[in-house]
């Protein structure tokens, strides 16, 4: 009697996973590219004053929180996450080329700013988008948000170098291009390989509506902490590029 042959099972390949690894990796890299340089962006190329690169920060952080919670309550309640990150990386790409091609503060500070907001709004709703795709997979989905998380830090390590080779050696024209690229073939990923969520009608009770008022306070300190590590955070990346070229008299490229 022979003995059959055993094979192991080979698992198919996830399309739709290795989807979302690409489209966080790609989101990254999109802001990566932009982030780092802007304020030598704005001193080099628009020629402002340090109080309006401060301003243009500001002005970007409050437009972006707009943005951000207007389609975060949007999403949450009704409609398709994938046709939103669809429709955010196109909007981002927009950003992207306007910055390459308008040189008018106020154009960028109002518009491009708005535009650049839907694009960094991508990155949220793809990780919700994911969650949502675990949980109706069961697929464990703290360890798949976690390694999505590693593809966006993964993105900050590789972006900020790559974004100042390009600026400092075939300008900042070529480097938002970069940038806008890279958010097409996002929106081609999402478009392509990721799934439509159906949303599931939300049944409103009271256990759903009030939280402990102990947690309150817990809410309040955390929301204390993270602005203060986000506020030095964005002063570090506002002004290093600056200190090592101005101050510090050092290679453009080693701020990256």
């Amino acid at each position: 009697m022979q003995n059959a042959p055993v094979t192991a099972a080979r698992k198919p390949l996830d399309f739709t996973s290795t989807a979302f690894l690409i489209v966080a990796f790609l989101t990254g890299i999109a802001g990566a590219l932009q982030t780092p340089t802007l304020s030598l962006f704005l001193t080099d190329e628009v020629h402002v004053r340090p109080a309006l690169v401060g301003f243009f920060f500001t002005g970007s952080a409050v437009i972006g929180i707009l943005v951000s919670q207007f389609l975060a309550g949007r999403s949450d309640r009704k409609g398709d996450r994938k046709t939103l990150i669809f429709a955010c990386c196109l909007l981002g790409a927009m950003g992207c080329v306007l910055f390459a091609w308008n040189r008018n503060y106020f154009i960028l500070l109002f518009v491009g700013v708005f535009l650049s907001s839907f694009g960094s709004t991508a990155n949220p709703q793809m990780f919700a988008l994911a969650r949502e795709h675990a949980d109706s997979t069961g697929r464990e989905a703290v360890m798949f948000s976690s390694i999505l998380r590693a593809q966006v830090s993964l993105a900050w390590v590789i972006g900020p170098p790559i974004a100042y080779a390009l600026a400092m050696g075939f300008g900042f024209k070529a480097m938002y291009l970069c940038a806008a690229f890279a958010f097409v073939i996002c929106g081609a990923m999402v478009w392509l390989f990721l799934p439509s969520m159906r949303k599931e009608p939300a049944v409103k009770t009271t256990a759903t509506l009030e939280s402990p008022r102990r947690n309150r306070r817990d809410a309040l300190l955390l929301f204390a902490a993270c602005t203060m590590m986000w506020g030095c955070n964005s002063l570090y990346i506002i002004n290093m590029p600056l200190y090592i070229i101005n101050e510090l008299h050092l290679p453009e490229k080693l701020a990256g």
